[in-house]
């Protein structure tokens, strides 16, 4: 308020600045900081700024704020400065310019100068329609019309031009400066179309600059690189509204192969040991140049075509002939610096810097040449041995640079990315032999990366006190060298990979004891060398290969460790599919009971990760090997029940916390003395997971064997709802836990769905069906929650049985109806939507399904009668339309007739321009649907209840189209 009562702003800003910096007061700061943010949206700062900069009694902090403030306006607030006063603003930030020297504040002035330009066209910058650069390039040095700075620049002009220079081409299609998308466009072609001229006045600074010019070196490196990139039509911030290609290129790689900028900068290169920062500006320059010498295979999104109109795809690896020399110049001098990259991974991580400038040039090469680097010729070898020694790396971070190389040239090699051999003149089998010589020659390559990467996986000290953060880049690191590792065994040979992954982990296995395990034995290093293994699972050995089958089998005698168990049930999860081929070759019962050995002790573990891990397997393991399961039938009952009972205690508390239905373990049950392990709370996922692997086997068992187990899978569950929900005349909970039917009811949903064995789903869902109708109708006034999964249920028993439950379609409609009637839930009517999906076309169930259709709009209709209806209920207007839609492709009669179809189409007016997504989507495919029906019945219907709502229908829809709804839905509208 002290503040604010000042008369005179300069010193009312002078004071703010000086109390944000330096009062020890948090409430006086935080009280400057607001003044300041208010006087920055004011007309007054324009001016106030502009005369404290222009005051030597200024402090260096208050013209810092003046000159970020001046920044902002010219950014945000340009518009709203007076007609001619853009030209006095562009001369005063001029002087300002060559008022301060090199910092913060010229910075600010600098990029206040380019938002300038972004805002002026080039004609309003002089006669010669040069623009922005050429009029501050004259303005500045006197420069002349060939862009070269003459000697009269002072030692104060020629470092403000370059710092133009630098953070002109860094603006080019910034979205900071206020401008329309096609001035933004404009602006950045006006500086592209100037990067020719641009280069040249660097070079003119590099040679009038004096030489005591602070980190002279570095900024000439900074601007060359910067305008490097724009000249080759690349933006620092790409217009997504700006369409088609980006611009040609403006600088031919001849010209930069031979321009003195280019010296300077591979002679920077040089100068890691002495100077890292010129080194760290440097290696920015040179990688714009390698970028620039492909720029004409990827311009416009077509191939490269040379300046003589030949097709350059595929000579030279994709490299333009045009660029073959400036790639010549630049690849050996990059190539130099192995030996550096050598004595930096001695040095302990002092020289990590260096060595992560040299991985990024070395990355760079390799991207940029692939295909050149894939055709196997002898000058295109050393960026693969010099990649191959970034892998070596100490610090994985440096190391992970090179793997997005190794990922591109498996591709080529693969044929994934084009055919590689695709430039012989051969024919097929001259191609094929192409193809495995550049296997042959890159195979070993991919060996020495498997090696080098594979120890990165392994747990460091220490890892239990990471915070999340922590652990989320090691799984990032983890994921990155896995995919390494996948597209390594793609080109190795999984069986060559698995020997190479496989051997240190043999002498580490021969360690292991599940009960008393060998002090020598480490478990990080047995856990990261199964990831490994796990990794490469994409390209697995053949079924007969007896390394993995042994490998897989001493999974059993590992240490309970949660991350060992976690790991080793993915690893088992993984080979699944490989395990139904090599037991379809060669039946292996040992085998599969050393793994459901290990899954049923990780199943059962404290950690709540490796329970899922192993649920996961075990569904896995079920599906790929269901018909080789029936021996194991009992054990894996077993199982199931011990799943079962060991969340019935805490399944109802964490369900009823979880208002989602979704959550983590449920650790700190109650243990018990059973054979085979202590129970331990499983989360109702896992659960679901082990239902599912089990379903899986009773699928592949024959209808009259699996009759029993079906029987015997549903028996706890029917239990279960029987006590939840009693006939009438029995005694029984009141009001059973939402958690508990929601967790029954989604357990029966998976047996409904995953046994495929229609005819017996079908027998004992009609023995159920009479305490399912007793929990949705107990459920469907209170639990909409419980409701919804309950439907879900039926829904699955529905979709599986199909014609086999025709006699429970009347009472599941009818439910629905009277449901719906008493609360309009949408669950309900996704519901009966179900129903028309499974027996639309059932003339059986025509009758049944059309009342019960009639009955439900009829409700709809009532209570969605206007746009706020909708919008308070999306979702009942979302599935009502969806129900509608169903009818439409199912049984148009239904819906298409003269009772139901008006009222239809009036809450479609009602509502449609309703902003919730899916309810207004379901509305506009409902209408094209229905008005693209041509059946007789249909049209003859269209006729009578169209013409009286035409004209609305189509207000509506143009409504929408220009602007009543969002963009993303002009398609639908359309």
């Amino acid at each position: 308020r002290r503040m604010a009562a000042m008369p005179d702003a300069g010193a009312t800003f002078k004071e703010a600045v000086q109390a944000l910096n330096h009062h020890p007061d948090p409430a006086v700061k935080q009280q400057a900081e607001q003044w300041l943010k208010q006087f920055q949206e004011g007309s007054e700062a324009w001016t106030v700024c502009d005369r404290l900069l222009h005051d030597s009694a200024s402090s260096p902090e208050a013209n810092f704020m003046c000159a970020q403030t001046l920044k902002h306006k010219v950014q945000r607030d340009f518009d709203d400065l007076p007609v001619g006063a853009a030209g006095s603003l562009r001369d005063s930030l001029v002087a300002l310019l060559l008022r301060f020297g090199e910092g913060p504040t010229r910075t600010q002035l600098a990029l206040a100068v380019a938002s300038l330009a972004a805002h002026l066209p080039a004609a309003e910058w002089g006669s010669g329609g040069g623009g922005a650069l050429q009029w501050l390039a004259a303005r500045l040095t006197g420069a002349g019309a060939d862009g070269n700075a003459g000697n009269s620049a002072g030692a104060t002009a020629l470092p403000c031009l370059l710092e133009l220079l630098t953070v002109f081409p860094q603006e080019a299609g910034s979205y900071r400066p206020a401008v329309r998308p096609d001035r933004r466009r404009a602006f950045a072609r006006e500086l592209i179309t100037a990067s020719q001229a641009a280069v040249h006045l660097i070079s003119s600074c590099v040679q009038h600059l004096p030489e005591n010019t602070r980190n002279k070196r570095g900024r000439i490196l900074d601007a060359y690189a910067a305008w490097v990139r724009l000249s080759q039509g690349r933006l620092n911030a790409d217009d997504p509204s700006a369409g088609g290609p980006r611009e040609p290129p403006q600088i031919d790689p001849a010209t930069l192969a031979a321009h003195p900028l280019t010296a300077l900068a591979l002679e920077s290169l040089g100068l890691h040991a002495t100077d890292e920062a010129a080194f760290d500006h440097a290696v920015d320059a040179v990688c714009e140049l390698v970028r620039a010498t492909v720029t004409a295979t990827t311009s416009g999104g077509g191939s490269a075509v040379d300046n003589t109109g030949t097709d350059a795809v595929g000579v030279n690896g994709g490299i333009p002939p045009a660029s073959m020399p400036l790639v010549q110049l630049l690849v050996p001098r990059v190539m130099a610096l192995r030996p550096a990259l050598t004595a930096a991974a001695g040095t302990d991580g002092a020289d990590d810097d260096v060595a992560k400038g040299i991985a990024r040039l070395f990355a760079e090469v390799g991207e940029a040449y692939v295909d050149l680097i894939a055709t196997g010729a002898p000058d295109a070898i050393a960026p693969v041995e010099a990649l191959l020694q970034v892998t070596a790396y100490p610090d994985t971070d440096i190391a992970a640079m090179s793997f997005f190389f190794w990922d591109r040239l498996s591709h080529v090699l693969m044929g994934r990315r084009g055919d590689p051999s695709g430039d012989t003149n051969g024919g097929p089998l001259e191609a094929e032999a192409e193809r495995a010589r550049r296997h042959q020659l890159f195979r070993p390559a991919y060996v020495h990366l498997i090696q080098n990467i594979m120890g990165r996986l392994r747990y460091p000290d220490g890892f239990e006190h990471w915070h999340r953060e922590e652990r989320q880049d090691f799984k990032r690191m983890r994921y990155a060298v896995a995919d390494t590792l996948t597209e390594a065994a793609a080109v190795v040979g999984g069986a060559q990979a698995l020997q190479i992954i496989a051997a240190p982990l043999q002498e580490l296995l021969a360690c292991a004891d599940a009960a008393a395990p060998s002090p020598s034995f480490d478990w990080r290093k047995v856990e990261a060398a199964l990831y490994c293994v796990r990794s490469i699972s994409k390209e697995p050995p053949p079924p007969d290969d007896p390394l993995l089958a042994s490998l897989l089998a001493s999974l059993a005698d590992l240490p309970a460790h949660p991350q060992l168990l976690y790991t080793a049930a993915l690893t088992a999860s993984a080979y699944s599919e490989w395990l139904s081929g090599a037991l379809s070759c060669a039946p292996n019962p040992a085998l599969l009971q050393r793994l459901f050995a290990v899954l049923h002790r990780a199943l059962f573990h404290d950690d709540t990760d490796t329970r899922g891990a192993a649920a996961l397997a075990l569904k896995h393991l079920c599906d790929a090997t269901a018909v080789h399961l029936a021996p194991f039938l009992e054990p894996l009952m077993q199982l199931y029940t011990t799943a079962l009972t060991s969340t019935s205690t805490v399944a109802g508390a964490k369900e009823t916390e979880s208002s989602a239905g979704t959550g983590g373990g449920t650790e700190g049950a109650a243990s018990s003395s059973r054979v085979g392990g202590p129970e331990r709370g499983m989360d109702p996922d896992d659960v679901l997971q082990v239902i599912e692997g089990l379903c899986y086997v009773v699928s592949a068992l024959p209808t009259e064997q699996a009759d029993p187990v079906l029987t015997a899978m549903l028996q706890p569950i029917a239990a279960a709802l029987m006590h939840a929900f009693p006939p009438a005349e029995s005694a029984g909970p009141a009001a059973p836990d939402s958690g508990l039917i929601v967790l029954h009811f989604d357990r029966l949903a998976t047996v409904m769905r995953h046994v495929a064995h229609p005819e017996l789903v079908a027998g004992v869902f009609r023995e159920l069906w009479p305490v399912v109708a007793r929990g949705l109708e107990r459920c469907g006034d209170r639990d909409e929650r419980a409701a919804e999964h309950i439907c879900r249920c039926i829904k699955y028993a529905f979709r599986t049985s199909r014609y086999r439950l025709t006699d429970l379609v009347a009472p599941a409609a009818a439910l629905y109806t009277q449901m719906f009637a008493r609360r309009q839930h949408a669950s309900l009517l996704f519901a009966v939507s179900e129903l028309v999906r499974s027996f639309g076309r059932d003339e059986s169930c025509f009758e049944t399904l059309r009342v019960s259709l009639e009955e439900v709009m009829s409700w709809t209709s009532k209570i969605l009668r206007e746009l706020s209806n909708f919008d308070a209920a999306p979702d009942v207007a979302d599935d009502a339309f969806l129900l509608a839609k169903v009818c439409v492709s199912h049984c148009p009669s239904v819906v298409i007739n003269i009772r139901v179809l008006p009222a239809v189409i009036d809450m479609a007016l009602a509502g449609l321009h309703v902003q919730h997504r899916e309810a207004c989507c379901s509305m506009l495919i409902f209408l094209r649907n229905m008005l693209q029906a041509r059946d007789e019945g249909s049209v003859g219907v269209l006729r009578q209840v169209l013409p009286p709502r035409g004209e609305a229908l189509a207000r509506a829809l143009l409504g929408g189209a220009l602007g009543s709804l969002p963009t993303a839905r002009l398609e639908d509208v359309t």
